[in-house]
């Protein structure tokens, strides 16, 4: 029985359960800091995103004060000096030769912004499946083959330290680290595969969270208090606080943020009469410290966790028409058995990095540990109930599946990597990581009404354990700068990756059985990318880079019925033209890209004897324009907009069972994405000044998930939606409030079949969040 969450089905078991049952009842960090040689790194190194500047992260009283000067000021505007580490150095961004974006944390704050759905739109080429909070799949340039995709394609970094699974066996796709941004610098994303650098899951991009470092000059802290209440459902609260504390000046410091957010709900269940059944609790905190003996040597710790819980995330869709998209129940309310929903998920995250100049090269380690808890229970009434009641004698039976995962993932790195001022500048590393993953997932039944369990035998357990995923690999690549203007860089990695594991089933659905897997993979990945700059402010370059995601042991199929024991890696090789420009005495910036992505052996779910199982099949195109404009024509108002148009079809019919053929666009990719903004910072006088802003975002139309023949697929509308914020400084005390989705747009992020039919009425229809309104006050110290 497969248990990965596959296109045909979001939910766990259900469609090879399904399949099965058919068949007897008729016959599934690296710290921000600098390598020591680049001109960039004095303001990374302070925890700055713009040089010049404080971090973005300490505002209050210095922001007020920098407002009032800065928008007096006769002094050139300069957007040209974000710092970004995307390619494992500090480098201002206008210089780094390939497609990366930054948003900083000090902007997420002010807009509001809690999650991936606050932002995303924000980044050219970046969108969301997503079904409720903690159940995402990032999707960049199209890659992705649909919302139940059982292997991630975008990989997260928190600094240096990857997290969140590289297999399929713990729902990596789904199960995307959503960091709540209380002390975050600022998030960059780059776009394409990083393979020679990042390794599996990057075939896509790479999404990373930078923290802001401790501050071993001056003690300081913040502490803020937020209310918010969304249309149509329920208030919630957020409280944050934050500290930094020097424990030996200028050697040592220690700098720790803790928050707690209940997110409002606004999805009623009419079955039973609650209210709200969506909100969730989000609560963590970081800690970190940060030692500097010496200018030549800069050890940083740090520990993280976050928690996310709610009783019904797990069933947060709401019931509509396949064909009208019309809600059954209503906009926000849903029809679940009674006790079913539950979804909570535990982030954390330990990790040391050491970096030390050696005069010749800069020696950097990053050594990390995480795991990933996570317990849920879905109901499966309306997959299982029209089949499993009849037989079993039963009026009212509910059925969901409980599916308790867990995983615990080492990486350690190690790097040596030149100074980037000299001709041939050069860098070599290697890479381990182990990753270790439990799954168990159970048919539970009860009653639909009242949620008391009803005794019958075991119908179907499932259990994954121990899953074992290694990966060794060592990398280098050369930057060769030909002259003051033209430069080339070439890069390559090996891996070896093994995986193992052992299933055991049993109930009268899946019958008796037990076997170990085995598998192992040599993939290869390279990059070429050269830049030449005509000027100071304009830049040009190529890059043709690969990617892949790592293949595996065949979860779910027992020895014997046809299906292959392994699944190979899917590899993709990307083509990227793109220029960079500062323009109007570096008053204004634009960037803009043009690329084709080649994918092959794409990962996709097939049957085999009644069980459901990945293999490799079908190859795809994502081929695409994205722009990205800023300018600010006076001083405080910037002005900001980005387009990515991105074209992602088969170039190759899917498999016999499924419904794709040549030509066909893949799932959950927009052709058009868009968003355009303004902010405005001002000085009141007195003391005090303000800010006011708002953005304007476009998603257009959506294929839905490859369905099993005869098909068709769906197509989800476009939305538009609205967010807008505005508030004051006033000695250390700042005032924020906002309105997220002015116009309570209702975008759909998500729609699939509750039943076994993959196209059987109803669907589950997720939306963006409903208007929300929130106001925050927060003390600076």
């Amino acid at each position: 029985m497969q248990f990965q969450q596959y296109p045909q089905k979001r939910h766990g078991l259900s469609l090879a359960i399904a399949i099965a049952l058919l068949g007897s009842f008729s016959a599934a960090a690296q710290p921000s800091m600098p390598d020591g040689s680049d001109p960039a790194a004095g303001a990374a190194a302070g925890g700055a995103s713009v040089q010049g500047q404080v971090p973005t992260a300490d505002v209050g009283a210095q922001h007020a004060q920098q407002t009032q000067s800065s928008t007096s000021s006769t002094a050139p505007i300069d957007l040209a000096t974000i710092v970004v580490t995307a390619n494992k150095r500090s480098e201002l961004l206008q210089n780094v030769p390939m497609a990366v974006s930054a948003v900083s944390g000090d902007d997420l704050r002010r807009e509001g912004a809690n999650s991936f759905a606050d932002y995303a739109t924000q980044i050219p080429g970046l969108n969301l499946i997503s079904t409720a909070a903690g159940q995402t799949q990032l999707v960049l340039r199209g890659i992705t083959s649909g919302s139940g995709q059982a292997n991630a394609s975008v990989s997260t970094y928190i600094d240096d330290a990857p997290y969140g699974s590289s297999t399929v066996y713990a729902i990596g796709g789904l199960l995307t680290p959503d960091i709540d941004p209380a002390d975050i610098e600022r998030i960059e994303v780059l776009r394409g595969p990083q393979g020679t650098l990042y390794g599996a899951n990057s075939l896509g991009g790479l999404v990373k969270f930078v923290t802001t470092p401790p501050d071993a000059t001056r003690a300081y802290g913040r502490v803020t208090v937020g209310y918010d209440s969304v249309s149509g459902g329920g208030s919630g609260l957020t409280e944050r606080a934050m500290f930094n504390v020097p424990l030996i000046e200028d050697k040592l410091a220690l700098r720790v943020n803790a928050y707690h957010r209940d997110d409002p709900g606004y999805i009623d269940n009419v079955a039973t009469g609650k209210s709200e059944v969506n909100e969730d609790t989000v609560s963590g905190g970081r800690a970190q410290v940060l030692w500097t003996p010496n200018d030549k040597v800069s050890v940083r710790f740090s520990a993280l966790a976050q928690n996310l819980s709610g009783d019904g995330l797990a069933n947060a869709g709401v019931e509509v028409d396949p064909t009208t998209l019309k809600p059954i129940y209503g906009y926000q309310k849903q029809s679940r058995a009674a006790g079913t929903g539950l979804f909570k998920v535990k982030y954390r995250l330990y990790d040391l990095s050491i970096n030390a100049d050696l005069g010749w090269a800069t020696l950097v380690s990053s050594s990390s540990y995480g795991t990933q808890r996570v317990n849920q229970d879905q109901d499966v009434t309306m997959a299982y109930g029209p089949m499993l009641n009849p037989a079993f004698g039963l009026a009212n039976g509910g059925y969901s599946i409980s599916d308790p995962i867990t995983l615990g993932k080492f990486t350690q790195e190690l790097r040596l990597q030149s100074s980037t001022e000299q001709t041939l500048a050069w860098r070599a590393g290697v890479f381990y990581t182990r990753e270790n993953t439990t799954n168990h997932q159970a048919i539970n039944v009860f009653d639909a009404t009242t949620g008391a369990p009803i005794d019958l035998p075991s119908l179907a357990e499932i259990s994954i354990g121990p899953g074992i995923f290694k990966e060794w690999a060592g990398y280098a690549d050369v930057t060769w700068h030909a002259t003051s203007q033209l430069s080339v860089l070439v890069g390559a990695r090996y891996t070896h990756d093994s995986t193992t594991y052992t299933q055991t089933s049993s109930g009268l659905l899946t019958g008796p059985s037990q076997f170990t897997s085995r598998s192992t993979d040599t993939p290869t990945t390279f990059l070429v990318n050269p830049s030449f700059k005509f000027n100071d402010n304009l830049m040009a370059y190529v890059r043709v880079a690969s990617g892949f995601r790592p293949g595996g042991a065949n979860v779910g199929v027992p020895p014997g019925l046809g299906a292959p024991a392994t699944f190979k890696p899917d590899k993709l090789t990307s083509y990227e033209l793109g220029f960079k420009s500062t323009l109007l005495d570096r008053s204004m910036v634009f960037d803009a890209d043009v690329f084709y992505i080649d994918w092959s052996q794409i990962q996709l779910a097939s049957t085999a004897g009644n069980f459901s199982f990945l293999g490799n099949g079908g190859k795809a195109k994502s081929q695409g324009v994205e722009a990205n404009w800023k300018y600010e024509p006076l001083r405080g108002l910037v002005l900001s907009a980005n387009a990515s148009w991105t074209d992602a079809t088969l170039t190759q019919d899917t498999p016999p069972g499924l419904y794709g053929y040549n030509g066909d666009r893949l799932p959950w990719v927009p052709k058009w994405n868009a968003n355009a903004g303004v902010d405005y910072n001002f000085p009141l006088g007195g003391g005090w000044s303000g800010f006011v802003g708002g953005s304007y975002r476009y998603v257009g139309a959506r294929m839905t998930d490859f369905l099993s023949e005869p098909g068709p697929r769906f197509t989800v509308p476009s939305y538009h939606g609205v967010d807008l914020h505005a508030g004051v400084y006033v000695g250390n005390w700042t005032i924020r409030g906002y309105v997220k989705n002015l116009t309570n747009a209702r975008g759909i992020t998500s729609l699939s079949s509750e039943t076994e039919d993959p196209r059987g009425s109803p669907f589950a229809a997720s939306y963006v969040p409903p208007r929300t309104v929130g106001v925050t006050v927060g003390l600076d110290f």
